[in-house]
């Protein structure tokens, strides 16, 4: 069985994604720091399923807790949600979007390369392109 480390899985399109994941046989190792979501969602997902996720309560930018995850498991690939998206408070906050969102993107592929996973899908938003003229 192949694993799948899903950071920000305790949130509302993590959480349903990896729903799908169990579905599929995948196991599922769920990375989150709790700050946009709840550790519920992922108690309902295995309730839903009648199957177990691995999670991690933790942030992406901590090395120690990506080398632990990737040492202790044999992850095959990593879906990446674990970014903050709200536009307007970006602006207000924008070294905090740039810690979490950049450097905590670097932080796990860095970690990934240094377990030779070399398999992501990144998540994004619209909001990357900006307003509609």
């Amino acid at each position: 069985m192949k694993t799948i480390l899903v950071t920000g899985g305790a949130g509302y399109i993590g959480s349903h994604t990896v729903l799908q994941l169990l579905e599929q046989n995948y196991g599922v190792v769920v990375l989150d720091n709790l700050a946009n979501a709840s550790a519920e969602s992922l108690r309902r997902v295995e309730a839903l399923t009648g199957k177990s996720v691995t999670f991690v309560q933790g942030d992406i930018r901590d090395t120690a807790v990506l080398d632990d995850i990737f040492s202790e498991h044999n992850i095959y690939a990593v879906i990446h949600f674990a970014g903050l998206k709200a536009v307007g408070e970006s602006v207000q906050k924008p070294l905090s979007y740039y810690e979490n969102n950049v450097y905590g993107t670097l932080t796990l592929c860095k970690a990934m390369q240094k377990h030779n996973v070399k398999n992501i899908v990144f998540s994004s938003s619209a909001t990357v392109y900006g307003d509609p003229a």
